[in-house]
């Protein structure tokens, strides 16, 4: 929830997104499925008391009218049918709590919104790891699948034409796989804050944006979801792993106190003077502090682990950095793709997320994130008395 007393933050760049009156409709896909992501592999430093967690993978339903496009796939259900150098990997890396996939999700639902797998008209992975291709060969033929630039190359040939491929020589064979170009290096087309830009639908309803660094041709995209007042939802893909990279920021500063529904923060409970209610579950953020970089209040809990994994950590920082700036705006709700702490909170699909800023949800979710410090905040309090 919100934090309360907030202190001054810095103001962030302006997005300068391009003024439009399209929208695009936007519903969050969650399979069901969970992935145990290491903090060792995902973020640092290590916080005593935070061994990971089990998190899902939001795919993103985008209706334009008509048009319909998938941003992202998940896991297929039967992994085990992935790639054997991607099987060995998975299994020395993960566990895989394993749910349904997109397609079937379409195909089974009966709220009456009826698109199907046969309505897709494209997928857009926003990188090939395996908890974003999925498996596409669920779809038809006539559904284009869209990558980053320099993933093509990086992709095929798959397996079993490359037997130490990652993707499968299925997921292109016979429909068309389109390679984005951003033109922006050549100081065309349009930014979005400091984010080079591909207006997909060509009227600023939706937009691809460049966001290298943790995969090849890493995609992140933004779409508005209102056009009075303008709002948008932030398609943050594997930018990072955990909101606490994100968070705190110079933009968003960890407020004094924060409401979490939980009682991680009762082991130094703020007094009822101090916070002005009788609500059990205020967070002292000076606690939360503790656990930030360098112990400041604009610092973020981590940084992008760097290890073998990420293939480029400076432009993976600089990715985190351009999402900051757009995290701190009030018209856009960022949801990254494996943000547990909104599980259970925003509308699921067959809903739409469309009136995500009338129902307040960017600020009744911004620091649930903290909920994953509980075991942290009890080793803290006990290890300072």
């Amino acid at each position: 929830m919100e934090g309360t007393d907030p202190v001054v933050s810095k103001r962030p760049p302006p997005l300068q997104i391009p003024q439009s009156s399209s929208t695009v409709d936007i519903r969050v896909i969650d399979t069901n499925t969970l992935l145990y992501l290491n903090p060792e592999l995902f973020w640092q430093p290590k916080i005593s008391g935070f061994s990971g967690l089990h998190a899902p993978k939001y795919c993103f339903l985008i209706s334009h009218g008509k048009q319909h496009i998938l941003f992202d796939l998940g896991v297929r259900p039967d992994w085990q049918n992935y790639a054997p150098k991607l099987r060995a990997l998975i299994q020395a890396t993960t566990t895989i709590t394993p749910g349904s996939d997109v397609a079937s999700v379409l195909n089974t639902d009966t709220s009456g919104l009826n698109i199907r797998s046969s309505d897709i008209q494209a997928v857009i992975w926003s990188h090939n790891h395996f908890d974003h291709v999925g498996d596409v060969t669920t779809f038809p033929s006539s559904t284009e699948l869209i990558v980053g630039p320099g993933v093509c190359a990086a992709s095929w040939p798959g397996w079993p034409s490359s037997p130490d491929a990652t993707v499968l020589d299925a997921d292109a064979q016979g429909r068309v796989v389109r390679e984005l170009s951003f033109a922006n290096g050549n100081g065309t087309g349009p930014k979005i804050g400091r984010f080079d830009a591909l207006d997909f639908f060509e009227d600023g309803s939706f937009y691809l944006l460049d966001a290298p660094g943790h995969a090849k041709g890493h995609l992140c995209a933004l779409a508005r979801t209102t056009d009075d007042p303008p709002s948008f939802i932030f398609m943050g893909a594997d930018a990072c792993h955990h909101p606490g990279v994100l968070r705190p920021s110079e933009y968003l500063p960890l407020p004094k106190s924060l409401t979490l529904g939980t009682n991680a923060c009762n082991t130094r409970e703020i007094t009822t003077e101090e916070r002005g209610d009788n609500d059990r579950n205020m967070c002292n953020g000076a606690l939360l502090q503790n656990l930030t970089l360098s112990r400041s209040h604009t610092a973020p809990f981590f940084q992008v682990a760097q290890n073998a994994l990420l293939p480029n950590h400076d432009a993976a920082m600089d990715t985190v950095r351009k999402i900051q700036e757009i995290d701190a705006s009030e018209s856009v709700f960022v949801v990254m793709a494996h943000d547990l702490s909104l599980r259970d909170q925003i509308p699921l699909f067959p809903e739409k997320i469309n009136s995500w800023r009338a129902d307040d949800w960017r600020d009744k979710t911004r620091w649930l994130f903290c909920r994953d410090f509980e075991n942290a905040l009890q080793k803290l309090n006990v290890d300072s008395n």
